[in-house]
């Protein structure tokens, strides 16, 4: 009888660790990740409309659609002189409490990638390296950028 009880006490304690951790299933990494290489899929083909669609509601609430789609256009196409670029998404990191601003409620678990952007211009062979958030949101993974200040030496988003 004894030997029953421990046996039911080992798989309730079993069945509550494995339902709590399916909460972060590992394949979010894997997840978020292609919702970022989809995004900057998007922006490689010029289409800034359906990249936009990828960001986190806070990120859309920074930018209008339309703004948004003139302004990447103007920026890539006009100052930057090319029409696309190649990118390479790093590995991702998993970030709890997470702010996209100084001043802003944290996102609970986000992924971080490190974003270089190779661009090949009038102006000379050049690197952007930006870090790119994916936060969980209404069943969708969704990208962010951060805005919190950053202070000479520190290229590191405060966590």
């Amino acid at each position: 009888m004894k030997l029953l009880l421990g046996l039911v006490i080992v798989l309730v304690v079993w069945l509550g660790w494995r339902n709590f951790s399916g909460l972060f299933q590992s394949g979010d990494d894997e997840q978020a990740q292609a919702a970022v290489e989809q995004f900057y899929s998007f922006e490689q083909q010029g289409d800034y409309g359906s990249a936009w669609e990828l960001f986190h509601p806070e990120m859309q609430q920074r930018f209008k659609k339309a703004e948004y789609i003139q302004n990447r256009a103007h920026i890539m196409m006009q100052d930057f002189g090319v029409n696309t670029f190649d990118v390479h998404i790093g590995s991702p990191s998993r970030v709890a409490d997470w702010k996209m601003t100084e001043g802003a409620a944290p996102i609970s678990v986000v992924y971080e990638f490190d974003v270089e952007e190779l661009f090949h211009s009038q102006y000379g062979n050049f690197t952007i390296v930006q870090p790119c958030y994916a936060a969980y949101d209404s069943g969708k993974w969704k990208l962010l950028w951060s805005y919190e200040q950053l202070h000479a030496g520190n290229t590191q988003n405060a966590h």
